[in-house]
């Protein structure tokens, strides 16, 4: 996206963090794959004659070992982070907030608010069981990383409080201290039951 001859940052920011009209992802998993930490080389081709931009890797390095679902659960979260991509696997609305306490501090604010109609729950002794990990990242106009905050809200529900969050969902707060400037904000949510996420983009500017 080259957004040009036009002064408006915020428009700007709001195009080039935008999903692409239509993108298809393909990927696989290796069969035999050898934990020897080598080096496989990957090929990726169009044989159709349209148009489509192809981003694609090339190749990729074979684990050593297998992660435990702790670790892969990071390095998920990690990846989404400094993806420009949307994920909607969970019901996640992105909402920011600015305060400024001076001409040069701000406090931002950024809400993560959760449907948790669609989340798996797991039932341990009469209690609904699962856990969200939120992460909000702050990256400057050149795309560097400037802050990141994880959250973690274990649930541990009684029926009569799932029955209540069901209507009212969740919300998760996370704050920022910040000088003026344009921000785009990464938002990271993923469930530990059903291991989906969800990634929203948001950008904001801060006079």
């Amino acid at each position: 996206m080259f957004f040009h001859n036009n002064n408006d940052l915020d428009e700007g920011l709001r195009r080039t963090a935008q999903a692409p009209e239509y993108s298809y992802v393909l990927a696989f998993s290796p069969q035999n794959l050898k934990l020897d930490g080598s080096f496989h080389a990957l090929k990726i081709t169009l044989t159709s004659g349209q148009k489509l931009n192809l981003q694609a890797r090339r190749g990729y390095y074979a684990p050593k070992h297998f992660a435990d679902a702790n670790e892969q659960a990071k390095q998920e979260i990690e990846d989404e982070i400094f993806s420009q991509e949307e994920l909607h696997n969970l019901p996640v609305k992105l909402r920011t907030q600015f305060f400024k306490a001076s001409d040069n501090d701000a406090k931002l604010v950024v809400l993560a608010h959760v449907d948790v109609q669609r989340l798996r729950f797991r039932k341990i002794e009469g209690r609904n069981d699962n856990v969200l990990t939120c992460v909000s990242a702050l990256f400057n106009r050149n795309g560097n990383l400037v802050q990141g905050m994880q959250k973690v809200v274990t649930m541990h529900w009684k029926d009569e409080t799932l029955e209540h969050k069901l209507a009212s969902g969740i919300t998760l707060k996370t704050s920022f201290d910040v000088k003026p400037g344009s921000y785009l904000v990464r938002l990271v949510v993923r469930d530990e039951q059903g291991q989906l996420m969800s990634a929203e983009n948001g950008s904001v500017e801060i006079r």
